[in-house]
């Protein structure tokens, strides 16, 4: 009797645990701006992976992007984690923008969420918050 309290003990832990590294976290600033970032200032994004769909959730948050550095404003690092679970979609990730102009860090947004094609995703989310700092 005792044992199996135990066991049905250590597997609801164990389901906790799980769940809680493939829930989503909301996208939040980290490192805010010191004032608003330059309006349509055109950026570069530098992304390892699911590049595309990132450029997308910029593009759909009327942020204007770049394919030339050497064209950009700012550079936008995106830095995705590895899968915590998986779907038909995309995997949940960490995901990370850092803002940088003149190779120094202006902001940083850190979030957890669905990525690939997944809907709602991530990717949009921390783009709209990008948008929301830029100027007028």
């Amino acid at each position: 009797m005792q044992t199996a309290r135990i066991v049905s003990l250590l597997v609801a832990l164990q389901l906790a645990f799980l769940s809680g590294c493939s829930s989503t976290v909301p996208a939040t600033v980290t490192m805010r701006p010191g004032g608003p970032l330059q309006p349509d200032a055109a950026i570069f994004l530098s992304a390892r992976v699911q590049q595309m769909r990132i450029a997308q959730s910029l593009r759909d948050a009327r942020l204007t992007t770049t394919d030339q550095m050497r064209d950009a404003d700012y550079t936008l690092e995106v830095r995705v984690g590895r899968s915590r679970s998986n779907a038909a979609c995309g995997g949940v990730n960490n995901v990370a923008y850092i803002l940088t102009l003149n190779g120094s860090r202006v902001m940083v947004i850190k979030g957890r969420g669905r990525t690939g094609s997944c809907t709602p995703s991530v990717f949009d989310d921390m783009s709209r918050k990008l948008a929301s700092f830029a100027g007028p």
